[in-house]
C-alpha cells in the first residue's frame, strides 16, 4: 500500500474517532431505544388497525403512494400532514425524527439535494396492522445531475385508525450515497475495491 492512502487512511479514521468521541451522548437516548419504544408503544391492536379491504385502508395506501411517487416539494407540504399522525415516528439509514414537523422538513430538505426522484412501487404487503411498502428509488444527485443512482429499499409502516401514519421505518442501502460523498466516498470506494 503506498504511504500517501495509509495517512489517509489514517485521518479518515482520526476523524471518525474525534467526531464520535465530540459527540455529548450524555442526554441523548441511543437511537436504537427510541426505535424500540416506538415499535412497542403503535403495536397494532385489533381494535386499533385498520380493517383489512376497507376503504380507510386503501384510502390510507392511496396517500402512501401518492406522497412518495410524485416527491416534490409542492406535494410533500401539500399532503404531508394528511398522510402522517402530528406525533408520527420516522426513521431511516440518516435520521430518527419524532414530529409531522420535523418529519416535513427532512422530506423536503431531500427535495433540494436531488434531482428527479422517482420511486416506483413494487407491492404492498400487509400482516395484522404492519404494511410493508417495497419500491425502487432512481434519482440523481443536484451536483451530479448526469449520475443515475437506482437501489430497492422497503418501508414498514403503521396507521393509526384514522388512517395516518404513526411509524415509518425505511430500510434502504445508505452506503450508495456514503460512496459518493467526498472524503468517505473515497474510503468505501476503495474498500470495495479490496474485495
Amino acid at each position: 500500500m503506498l504511504p500517501c492512502k495509509k495517512g489517509l487512511i489514517l485521518l479518515c479514521c482520526a476523524v471518525l474517532i474525534f467526531c464520535g468521541c465530540a459527540t455529548n451522548t450524555q442526554d441523548k437516548k441511543h437511537p436504537m431505544e427510541t426505535y424500540y419504544q416506538v415499535l412497542y408503544d403503535t403495536e397494532p391492536h385489533e381494535n386499533e388497525i385498520l380493517q383489512p379491504g376497507s376503504k380507510e385502508e386503501r384510502a390510507a395506501i392511496e396517500r402512501f403512494v401518492a406522497l412518495y411517487t410524485s416527491y416534490t416539494e409542492d406535494n410533500i407540504r401539500s399532503n404531508v400532514r394528511d398522510l402522517y399522525a402530528p406525533h408520527a415516528y420516522y426513521r431511516d439509514s440518516f435520521t430518527d425524527l419524532q414530529g409531522i414537523e420535523d418529519i416535513e422538513a427532512y422530506l423536503i430538505e431531500g427535495t433540494h439535494m436531488m434531482h428527479d426522484l422517482t420511486f416506483d412501487l413494487q407491492d404492498v404487503a400487509v400482516h395484522e396492522g404492519d404494511y410493508y411498502f417495497r419500491w425502487i428509488t432512481k434519482f440523481s444527485l443536484k451536483r451530479k445531475k448526469g449520475e443515475i443512482i437506482h437501489f430497492p429499499g422497503m418501508s414498514h409502516v403503521r396507521f393509526n385508525k384514522e388512517g395516518r401514519i404513526v411509524f415509518h421505518q425505511d430500510f434502504w442501502d445508505a452506503g450508495i450515497i456514503y460512496e459518493r460523498m467526498p472524503v468517505v466516498g473515497f474510503f468505501i470506494r476503495w474498500l470495495k475495491r479490496r474485495r
